[in-house]
């Protein structure tokens, strides 16, 4: 690794270093309920669209809340809106604008999109085959790296979630003694840990 590179990876830690405490603190507060979000950042069809996307992406389970539940798009629109500068926020605004034109809006507005509008959109961007995948990176397909943005986000958001860290994956809050060498298994039950 040259000199440039290992700087700039110094220099990335650092700001996410100093982000993520500011990102956990917003994450935190979100707490309005599902039905009366109403975005900040982005405008109420694309909230709207967020949350069922959001929603497909990270649904609940028998084991664990969905997104929705942990208020994920709140998040994402709360993180937009304080974190993003002016050229990051524009751009974001266009990838999240690419995906309300693929999914077709009918002239009824978005609350007549159907769960398979949505399924639809995601199936052919999240679950193509390596090579239209590839396709879509050479061609730079804004839809594609929108959904993929749009997923990560999510799931950090999930994963970082009070809710999430204390209920579903193995928390310690004062932790006890280190053990060495032994299986993720045996360690938590086959959790992964909370932050």
């Amino acid at each position: 690794m040259n000199r440039r590179n290992a700087l700039k990876n110094i220099g990335l830690t650092l700001g996410y270093t100093a982000v993520l405490p500011s990102a956990l603190s917003i994450l935190q507060s979100c707490k309005t309920e599902t039905e009366i979000w109403t975005p900040q950042f982005f405008s109420v069809d694309e909230g709207v669209v967020i949350q069922n996307l959001v929603d497909l992406m990270l649904p609940t389970t028998k084991n664990s809340p969905g997104a929705l539940e942990v208020n994920v798009p709140e998040f994402i629109d709360l993180y937009a809106l304080k974190v993003y500068d002016a050229e990051k926020a524009k751009k974001y605004k266009e990838e999240i604008q690419s995906i309300m034109n693929e999914i077709a809006i009918p002239q009824t507005g978005v609350t007549d999109l159907k769960k398979e509008d949505y399924d639809f959109v995601l199936s052919k961007y999240l679950k193509a085959s390596k090579e239209e995948q590839k396709q879509f990176v050479q061609t730079k397909n804004i839809v594609f790296q929108a959904l993929i943005d749009l997923r990560n986000q999510a799931i950090w958001a999930f994963k970082n979630s009070e809710e999430i860290g204390e209920n579903v994956l193995a928390y310690d809050p004062i932790p006890g003694i280190q053990k060495g060498c032994i299986s993720v298994n045996e360690a938590t039950g086959g959790k992964a840990w909370s932050l």
